[in-house]
Order: C-alpha cells, then structure tokens, then sequence
C-alpha cells in the first residue's frame, strides 16, 4: 500500500523551462565558466569561442529564466549566476565538485 498522499508541487510549468534553458551545450559552458565568478560578454565570447550575437542571444535565454543576473559595470555588462542551488544543480549534472 501507498502511503499518505503528498502535496503535489504546482510548479512543474517552472521547473521545465528552467530546464529548457539549461537544454543547450553553449548555455551549460557559459553557466559551468560563471560557476568560476562573474564574467563580461567579452570574455564569454572569447572563452567559449561563438560570436557575440550568439553569446548575447544565450545570455538572454539564460537572464529570463531567472538563472544568471547581469550588473553594468561602466560600459561593460558582468553576469554571475542568480542563486546558489543552481550551482549545485551544475554540479551535479556536469559531476563537479
């Protein structure tokens, strides 16, 4: 027999376009590079060798899903990772420790 019957999370809707976010190798590298701190699209760009429309389009993806927020410093826009759970999803996903 079953136990008690438990309350059903009414934010599965939430949770699948979180992780429709997270559903694309590029976005996973840019997440799994800001584990390692705040970084600039620059740099983005750079580490993850695509172009800059294409780190923007990912960044933007990434920022409306709640997973990344962006500070301007000066001219330049710095992203880090929005919450610390995320980082141990990444974790555990990419087998990091």
């Amino acid at each position: 027999m079953v136990g008690p019957a438990k309350k059903i999370p009414e934010n599965y809707e939430r949770s699948a376009d979180l992780f429709k976010a997270l559903a694309h190798p590029a976005r996973l590298r840019l997440l799994h590079r800001l584990m390692g701190g705040d970084c600039c699209v620059g740099e983005i760009e750079r580490c993850l060798g695509i172009s800059q429309p294409n780190v923007s389009q990912h960044l933007k993806v990434l920022k409306e899903a709640g997973l990344i927020t962006g500070n301007r410093m000066g001219t330049k826009i710095c992203y880090k990772l929005a919450d610390d759970r995320l980082r141990r999803l990444l974790a555990a996903v990419l087998e990091e420790s």
